[in-house]
């Protein structure tokens, strides 16, 4: 997604003179013409990402509207009192952006993983969330993110179950996909829900394990807070089903799942399907991680089929 976020960033900030980018010593052979263009308004804040927040907390208080970037741990964990005092108190619009979320650094390890950051920043006051379901998903993300007034942060990853599923239907309010539908709505059905590139799994499973014989609807979900009232096909399904499997590649406790089912009351049922820890757990590529804490199409199969048990 990095790639499809530097040309968006490019396009707004060609047209909008009030931007800025600041980035932690990352971006190399991604930003130099991005750098050449903007001039003093690219600034490289070095291996710093608290006094980078604080940064763009100062020059937000100036009028400017800046981008912060770096990867997603680094730009979240290492700095979050910086995230909370600096920027969401003050309600500035700062426009955190973490490259890598969920497993995308793999072997690099938990140092770089990327398992909390929704969990961390939904905490916090003002702060909006966005979290793209593909790359064709992250301009939608970078154009809303530039007309926002407060905190933002747009999370970056790449999926390893990856598919080029097509777009049924797009809420470009809200960014939420609709990927398939029922067969029959009149029938007793299933919504699958994916948080941001957590819904490929889903698309994995709608393309090669056949989760389409089943009657589902399957969402991606990119935007946080919920706008239920703007969502109308999410919010009519899930009432009409009333049994949501939800996915999503960040640990269970504060994630969205957790947040969309208490916003959601009256479920006959819910699971959900997320990354988990184990102190035993070894290093490799992010479908490696993600096939070892079990979060694989093969498993949201499985879930699929007893939740579809409990409908008949």
């Amino acid at each position: 997604m990095r790639v499809d976020f530097v040309k968006a960033v490019t396009a707004v900030l060609r047209r909008d003179t009030r931007g800025m980018l600041i980035t932690g010593d990352l971006g190399f052979m991604a930003f130099e013409e991005l750098a050449s263009l903007i001039g003093e308004r690219f600034l490289n804040a070095g291996i710093a990402e608290q006094n980078m927040v604080g940064v763009a907390a100062g020059v937000a208080l100036t009028g400017i509207r800046p981008w912060v970037y770096s990867i997603a741990p680094f730009a979240t964990y290492r700095c979050v009192e910086q995230i909370r005092n600096d920027v969401c108190l003050h309600d500035l619009p700062v426009r955190i952006v973490g490259n890598g979320g969920g497993y995308t650094y793999g072997v690099m390890g938990s140092t770089h993983h990327a398992m909390e950051d929704l969990a961390v920043l939904k905490s916090l006051p003002n702060m909006q969330l966005f979290f793209p379901c593909a790359n064709d998903h992250v301009v939608t993300a970078v154009e809303k993110l530039a007309i926002i007034d407060g905190p933002a942060y747009l999370r970056l990853g790449i999926s390893a179950f990856g598919t080029d599923y097509p777009v049924l239907a797009e809420n470009t309010e809200t960014l939420t996909r609709m990927y398939a539908a029922r067969r029959d709505p009149t029938a007793p059905g299933l919504t699958v829900v994916g948080a941001g590139q957590g819904v490929q799994l889903a698309l994995n499973a709608l393309r090669h394990l056949e989760l389409a014989s089943f009657n589902v609807d399957v969402f991606g979900v990119a935007r946080y807070p919920w706008d239920f009232a703007a969502d109308g096909a999410l919010r009519a399904s899930v009432e009409q089903t009333r049994r949501v499997l939800f996915v999503e590649e960040h640990y269970g406790p504060g994630g969205m799942g957790e947040s969309f089912v208490a916003a959601l009351p009256g479920l006959t049922s819910f699971r959900l399907l997320s990354a988990s820890y184990s102190k035993d757990q070894r290093y490799g590529s992010p479908r490696f991680h993600m096939q070892q804490c079990k979060l694989t199409p093969d498993a949201l199969m499985a879930a699929a089929r007893e939740l579809m048990e409990v409908v008949s």
